[in-house]
């Protein structure tokens, strides 16, 4: 049986020798973002609190970062892998009034190097799964200050649609929401877990969808069999059973799921 921590060691493996800057642009472009009540949330996590220093670990290629910076959130984006950081640093420049400031530091999400109590705010979007989860808590512990925030949000395709949960199956999307968890914090360091959902849509063709299968980690560590076995049956799936014209778009629904915990 392969454990939890053997899997995330092969997936990582995997990642790291087909992420060029080319497959982290790709990912930049298909993966999709987090809806604005969710950004809202992570930018100002109570009714007192304001728009400040942010760490975000596991920042990969910036999509969450972008959308911080532009609320103006100062934002310590860490991220191990270098091609996922050129991307995120040629993409991630705030532009415009109000935006924040952006530092890329290349470090793992267990041991940043960053100093102690620094952060208002830490986050990681779309990454826990890559993390040693008791470790990575313990990071975020540290790097919060007193009365900071917690944050772990995710996009998910909503598979309680019947027909997305085929597609999810087909492009097997392993990172599926789990209802009921919550990230493992030391309830001696954090206030209660709070759990937000929020359901929306994506506008995106079949082959924005091919395209998005590409990007997932069970696709980076297939073999080249098995990406043309999923190919044909995406294709089938797509062009036959669903019956979608190649340019035409479906709006693709998703679940967005947002864990905050303060600081105690």
């Amino acid at each position: 049986m392969i454990t939890d921590d053997a899997r995330r060691r092969r997936l990582a493996e995997a990642f790291a020798a087909d992420a060029d800057v080319a497959q982290a642009a790709e990912y930049d472009a298909m993966r999709p973002g987090y809806p604005a009540e969710a950004v809202e949330r992570i930018l100002a996590p109570g009714p007192d609190s304001s728009v400040g220093r942010i760490v975000e670990l596991g920042a990969g290629t910036g999509i969450l970062t972008r959308a911080l910076l532009a609320g103006g959130a100062d934002v310590v984006a860490v991220e191990p892998s270098p091609s996922m950081a050129e991307v995120l640093r040629a993409t991630g420049a705030p532009s415009g009034v109000g935006s924040g400031t952006l530092e890329v530091v290349e470090a793992r999400a267990e041991e940043t190097g960053l100093s102690t109590g620094g952060a208002d705010v830490v986050v990681a979007a779309q990454a826990w799964h890559w993390f040693d989860p008791q470790a990575a808590a313990a990071e975020i512990a540290r790097l919060l200050a007193s009365g900071g925030t917690a944050a772990v949000v995710s996009s998910h395709l909503d598979v309680s649609q019947p027909w997305v949960h085929r597609l999810a199956r087909i492009m097997r999307a392993g990172d599926v929401h789990r209802p009921g968890w919550t990230p493992p914090l030391d309830p001696g360091a954090f206030e209660p877990v709070s759990t937000e959902h929020t359901g929306w849509t994506r506008s995106i063709t079949p082959d924005g969808i091919r395209r998005l299968a590409t990007t997932l980690s069970s696709w980076l560590s297939a073999d080249e069999a098995d990406r043309a076995w999923r190919r044909g049956n995406l294709d089938w799936y797509l062009d036959e059973h669903l019956g979608l014209a190649a340019d035409e778009e479906v709006e693709l629904p998703y679940l967005t799921v947002l864990h905050t915990a303060r600081r105690r």
